[in-house]
């Protein structure tokens, strides 16, 4: 793969499959290497959030902003068998959602501090530069079709 070739489709498809899992993976895993959620998946967060034990810290409507990871990486895992402008243009939307989705996460869980990070924020923030590379691959395929279309590639 040196300069000037096309990312090939198989490896740009299993970067959006590898994204999708790390994202969906990190649900299952804890976000925080310290503090309360140090021994407690974002699965179980989000259980607290829905039965109303941390009221007083963060409101219900917060489980759906927790899940938006895992959501993304579903549609992504979901999507890699199929081609298309919409499937693409579904993909994009989803890495999108979920890459600012985890960034956000990371940092409010752990005020940007690397030793603070648990498992699960480092498994999403990989899924993130899966996504990026991912989204990469299928803009320089996109742009290297359409050279060939109109005779300039």
């Amino acid at each position: 793969m040196g300069y000037g070739r096309p990312v090939p489709r198989l490896v740009v498809l299993l970067a959006w499959v590898v994204a999708g899992a790390c994202w969906l993976g990190a649900l299952f895993l804890p976000w925080t290497a310290d503090g309360a959620l140090s021994r407690s998946t974002l699965v179980e967060a989000v259980r607290l959030v829905r039965r109303g034990a941390v009221d007083a810290v963060v409101p219900q409507s917060a489980a759906v902003v927790l899940l938006l990871p895992a959501v993304a990486g579903i549609v992504l895992i979901g999507l890699g068998g199929f081609q298309g402008r919409a499937v693409g243009a579904a993909r994009l939307v989803s890495a999108l959602v979920g890459a600012v989705a985890v960034l956000a996460l990371v940092l409010r869980l752990t005020s940007a501090a690397p030793a603070a990070a648990g498992p699960g924020a480092w498994v999403a923030l990989a899924g993130v530069v899966a996504a990026v590379a991912a989204a990469v691959g299928t803009i320089v395929g996109l742009a290297r079709f359409a050279d060939t279309r109109t005779g300039n590639g």
